[in-house]
């Protein structure tokens, strides 16, 4: 089977296929692998870190989706070059990202249905010289932001939301954020918190984050972005549940390889205990932070048998 993506410099797709789907069935025990593609939570925290770095960045089998094209536009609108190179990756080329020496603004940003867009690159825009006005799909401008707006306020940043705490906005944007103590509640989204982490390297003075609220959902999200600042040199500090130390310093351009997406690899890995034989994955990592991770010991406490050879998984 060959799966086709969207790439970081294509349109998304208009409208969703139609018409029946034949479920398959297997008529012996399977003996299948299974190449799945980048994760898409780990390409765009990759691609605003490395739109902050130091020098250019490689994404090496990135995902190459509707929400990766988003984010690839709306960094290209900041002034950051983003590149597609010829990679070894089924899926798709690696990506290049070459960081302006500023973010610039004039700009208007169209973060269609992607949460990440609207969450990640909302604190890049406090960054930028200029005003940037942000919107999306009109299906997706009630999608929450009222946490990032006031995040953002309380951190000097100067935002045009006619009222309304969603999107669309305006960013008028003066070149940096000061940084310094900031106390959200989070509880909406884990994404507003990974949102400002990511930026914060950036700030004058990194940033002191607290999450105020009962919950805060999706902590592995966290945990990832705050994995991936540090492979960049940037350690982050966790002193306290819903508590982070971001320091001022500059993210290292670097070449990183995107994990596969774990979590699409479940069904597949599933096939082989609904209809006996085994599943591989190739280039399963040895450690992640994503969630998916955990689907091994899971499909071992239902029975499966879990091998590990040569960077791949098998499941039987």
């Amino acid at each position: 089977m060959t799966m086709h993506g969207y790439s970081l410099e294509s349109a998304p797709p208009t409208e969703a296929p139609r018409g029946s789907f034949a479920a398959p069935t297997a008529d012996a025990p399977l003996a299948a692998t299974v190449t799945v593609p980048g994760s898409k939570s780990l390409t765009n925290r990759e691609l605003i870190l490395a739109a902050l770095a130091d020098g250019p960045s490689r994404l090496s089998a990135p995902l190459h989706s509707v929400d990766s094209y988003r984010m690839g536009d709306a960094l290209r609108a900041l002034g950051v070059q983003v590149d597609r190179m010829p990679g070894d990756s089924p899926f798709g080329e690696d990506v290049e990202v070459t960081p302006p020496r500023a973010l610039t603004g004039g700009c208007e940003i169209d973060s269609g249905q992607a949460g990440t867009v609207m969450r990640f690159v909302a604190p890049l825009l406090g960054l930028a010289e200029g005003d940037v006005h942000m919107t999306a799909d009109a299906t997706a401008l009630h999608r929450p932001m009222g946490t990032m707006i006031k995040a953002l306020r309380d951190l000097g940043v100067d935002i045009d939301d006619g009222g309304s705490w969603s999107l669309p906005f305006t960013v008028h944007g003066h070149g940096h954020i000061r940084g310094g103590e900031l106390d959200i509640d989070a509880s909406g989204s884990s994404q507003f918190v990974s949102g400002l982490l990511l930026a914060a390297p950036r700030f004058d003075v990194g940033l002191h984050l607290k999450h105020t609220g009962e919950r805060l959902p999706s902590v592995p999200h966290i945990d990832m972005t705050i994995d991936t600042l540090a492979h960049r040199g940037v350690h982050v500090e966790h002193p306290s549940p819903g508590e982070w130390i971001v320091p001022a310093t500059t993210p290292r351009g670097k070449t990183v390889a995107i994990e596969p997406d774990l979590s699409n690899a479940a069904p597949f890995l599933a096939a082989a205990m609904v209809a006996g034989g085994s599943v591989t994955v190739p280039s399963w990592p040895a450690r992640s932070t994503q969630p998916g991770g955990h689907l091994t010991e899971i499909l071992s406490l239902l029975g499966a048998r879990v091998t590990r050879r040569g960077g791949a998984v098998t499941i039987t």
